[in-house]
């Protein structure tokens, strides 16, 4: 099953996929096995045997290596995301300067209501979608700024849940949903995933002449991560990127303070503009650990 899997992918429809979304797809379907057993809705455990595998560590940094000398690392140099900043539109503008100021991917973009941003503090507070993770991230000049044209300039919501987003497409809905296609019994069909960030941040990299094989609106979450490792300050750069801290440090470390989160995020400013100014002055508030 996983060599059809990595061919044709799970319905045998689209095309193969790699090792890290095999992982993510056995995942999933060992879990709907598991779920059913528990429920009672079959009446032993299935046994996967080597069919339901997951690939190994060792595959999967082969193929990375790989990937990476045929296409580069999934970086981008300061001055293309400076490029990127000028030449795109406030909503994308804005998302770019969140996903290199702070780490954001394309479902924490979608997904940020407008009661996280402190315009005053100038800092977003706001769980990570993806993992439920407490995150703090102070906001660059530039973002701030970005964010309030974006807000101003907002399209009229679809619904009362699209209006508490900070962003929305001009029909009024989030940038990353799901579209749900129902049978005529309203039974569902199938289930699509719609990335209007990732659709927009690819045809601003084609117009740039940026577009290269595996770089995509994710690759500033690396870029952030990279430059931002240069603090040594893991546990800040954890916070901010919505990530828990490892072992008993997550437990012990109760407050981690806006003054070492605001000297990890004005260092990466400092590598895209190239210049040491900080956001604002430091804040002495304390931010509370997970």
């Amino acid at each position: 099953m996983r060599l059809h899997i990595s061919r044709r992918g799970l319905t045998g429809k689209s095309k193969g996929l790699g090792p890290h979304a095999q992982s993510r797809v056995i995942t999933i379907v060992r879990s709907i096995f598991k779920h059913a057993y528990d429920s009672d809705l079959i009446d032993r455990p299935v046994k996967f045997g080597a069919a339901l595998d997951r690939p190994s560590a060792t595959l999967k940094r082969r193929i990375r290596r790989a990937a990476e000398m045929e296409n580069g690392k999934r970086l981008f140099e300061p001055a293309e995301i400076r490029a990127m900043i000028q030449a795109a539109e406030p909503p994308l503008r804005a998302m770019i300067l969140l996903g290199i100021n702070g780490g954001f991917g394309n479902t924490d973009c979608a997904s940020l209501p407008v009661k996280a941003v402190d315009f005053t503090q100038a800092v977003i507070e706001f769980d990570r979608p993806k993992t439920g993770i407490e995150r703090v991230v102070p906001l660059w000049p530039e973002t701030l700024e970005a964010l309030h044209q974006t807000i101003d300039k907002k399209p009229k919501a679809a619904n009362d849940e699209a209006a508490r987003l900070v962003f929305l497409t001009v029909f009024g809905k989030p940038w990353v949903r799901e579209i749900v296609h129902r049978s005529a019994d309203n039974g569902i069909e199938k289930v699509v995933p719609l990335d209007a960030i990732g659709h927009e941040f690819s045809k601003l990299l084609s117009r740039l002449g940026m577009k290269r094989k595996g770089l995509g609106f994710y690759a500033l979450r690396h870029t952030f991560r990279t430059w931002a490792d240069e603090v040594r300050d893991q546990h800040a750069i954890h916070r901010i990127m919505g990530h828990t801290i490892p072992g008993m440090s997550g437990i012990y470390v109760e407050e981690i303070s806006l003054d070492r989160l605001r000297a990890v995020v004005n260092h990466v400013r400092s590598k895209l503009f190239g210049t040491a100014e900080t956001s604002q002055p430091a804040a002495s508030t304390a931010v509370s650990a997970t």
